[in-house]
């Protein structure tokens, strides 16, 4: 997998994660293994979040994490007009490409 495919999965799973509240690692990893059927590492977490972060697209309290303003611009842009869970993964991927 990709740094970007990494990266762009994490995303996803915080946004769905933190969809009512902001997310944990648990919370964030049981979406994660959802969505990929793969549980992350400690390591892919913890750098793909801090990238997430320093571009503004991931806002964190207290070891909690959910998705910044832009970020959120960027999980709708990629949710518009798809049915499946696979194709916002490639559009969130495509979306952080960009950055």
């Amino acid at each position: 997998m990709s740094e970007n495919e990494k990266i762009s999965w994490i995303f996803l799973s915080i946004a769905m994660a933190s969809q009512k509240a902001p997310a944990d690692y648990n919370g964030i990893s049981m979406i994660a293994d959802g969505i990929n059927h793969a549980v992350p590492t400690h390591k892919e977490l913890q750098s793909s979040i801090t990238w997430l972060i320093n571009k503004g697209f991931v806002v964190s309290s207290n070891k909690k994490y959910q998705l910044s303003d832009t970020g959120k611009l960027i999980y709708t842009r990629a949710s518009e007009n798809e049915n499946s869970l696979m194709s916002i993964w490639k559009n969130v991927e495509k979306s952080l490409e960009k950055d």
